[in-house]
């Protein structure tokens, strides 16, 4: 349930470019017009959460478990320690060697903590993970 990367696609209307892996379990809710919430996580907190939505989950198993959360507006969860969140649908995606890449619109969102700092996540290489 973690991004490879984000980055912003357009103005008008708002959107951003999402790159996911193929091997995470998320191609089910990568579909034109289905809702999503981008969590933004914050410096001090991200790398548990990381960690948390890296290991591997059972079919059917609920991912959120153990996670603060609260519902927004499109029915999607919103992560409670997030720095922000942006609420999204799904224009649309395309297949790009092993990853799928989905632009989506923006259509809602929050900052949660104005005080928080933005986590990045740098790789020492972008040929792995």
């Amino acid at each position: 349930m973690l991004a490879s990367w984000v980055s912003q696609a357009s103005f008008t209307p708002p959107g951003l470019t999402i790159s996911v892996a193929k091997e995470r379990a998320l191609e089910s809710l990568m579909y034109s017009g289905n809702p999503f919430v981008l969590n933004i996580l914050k410096e001090s907190n991200h790398l548990g959460l990381m960690k948390h939505f890296l290991k591997p989950f059972k079919p059917g198993e609920n991912r959120f478990t153990g996670i603060p959360l609260r519902e927004a507006r499109n029915g999607c969860m919103i992560l409670e320690h997030a720095l922000a969140y942006l609420e999204c649908y799904v224009q649309s995606r395309m297949e790009i060697g092993d990853h799928w890449l989905v632009y989506a619109i923006i259509n809602g969102g929050q900052i949660l903590d104005f005080d928080g700092i933005t986590a990045v996540h740098h790789r020492k290489s972008g040929t792995y993970y």
